[in-house]
């Protein structure tokens, strides 16, 4: 079964908040976010540090905001490659590959200027860039991609409401996030006679599935599905179904697999057998 490791927007932020007075001391005088993943780390940066940010291809083309932050002056509105101190930030780093692609689209002397940082970085990945916030090792997943991972949803369980879908406001289905490869099983607590409309609902908003589980009410129906598919994966929403599959279920516990309103601590890798690989990193 596979084991992940998991990192939410909380985590990210707090982990930012946590490498504050370290960024500080660079005295970065732009923040650059490389589309789409690292716009999300560069703006809490630029936010807490009270620096203008802009994207990776703003930068590239030289286009000048009229105004880059409220908080800023005036004088912030500047061309992009005018500034002397710039950081280029992305979520995560497992090759390198992504920086090195950007600052071969860059000139030498804006490329020269530049400081990479990889919030999350692999031990490889972390000795490829300029800085990183902390080691995380393959594989992993987070809170805003886990539904857009092919190999993993080939191997999941998906709450339907709460995760895909909603009627809170309507009373009619509207998506919420949809998946963006097959899912194994699709489950949810609406009894049989409402499959047609779910199944219509995810025909129509393009969610593919092997399996479509209907009255899904308790951790011990879920345990079953998981059990009777093989899955590796539970992503819930559930806080009553939550605490019960996490204790009676220790494989999820443990490995990490089951991923929502559990504790961080419950989600990371920590199994007796082999050494914990996740750690945060002091220096660069």
């Amino acid at each position: 079964m596979t084991k992940y490791f998991y990192r939410t927007i909380d985590d990210l932020n707090t982990l930012i908040k946590e490498n504050l007075a370290r960024l500080q001391s660079y005295n970065f005088d732009l923040i650059v976010g490389l589309p789409r993943r690292g716009m999300i780390p560069a703006t809490l940066i630029g936010l807490f540090l009270n620096k203008p940010v802009v994207s990776f291809n703003e930068l590239n083309a030289n286009l000048a905001s009229e105004k880059i932050g409220y908080r800023l002056q005036e004088s912030s509105a500047r061309f992009p490659k005018s500034y002397q101190n710039i950081l280029l930030v992305d979520d995560s780093t497992d090759e390198g590959t992504v920086f090195a692609q950007a600052l071969q689209k860059l000139d030498n002397q804006t490329a020269e200027k530049v400081t990479t940082l990889s919030v999350y970085a692999t031990n490889k990945g972390g000795k490829l860039v300029d800085l990183h916030l902390e080691t995380l090792e393959e594989p992993k997943l987070y809170e805003w991609n886990i539904l857009h991972k092919k190999a993993v949803l080939a191997d999941a369980a998906i709450r339907f409401e709460g995760i895909i879908a909603t009627n809170a406001l309507t009373g009619d289905w509207i998506p919420i996030t949809l998946p963006s490869y097959p899912v194994k099983v699709i489950y949810t607590n609406w009894i049989e006679k409402y499959r047609p409309q779910i199944e219509s609902f995810l025909t129509d908003n393009g969610v593919v599935y092997q399996k479509l589980e209907m009255g899904v009410v308790s951790a011990l129906q879920l345990k079953q599905i998981v059990n009777n598919e093989k899955i590796s994966l539970v992503y819930e929403n559930d806080p009553f179904i939550t605490r019960d599959l996490v204790d009676t279920v220790a494989v999820y516990n443990v490995a990490g697999n089951f991923l929502d309103n559990a504790n961080k601590n419950a989600l990371e890798y920590d199994s007796s057998d082999d050494e914990d690989q996740s750690g945060r990193d002091i220096g660069d």
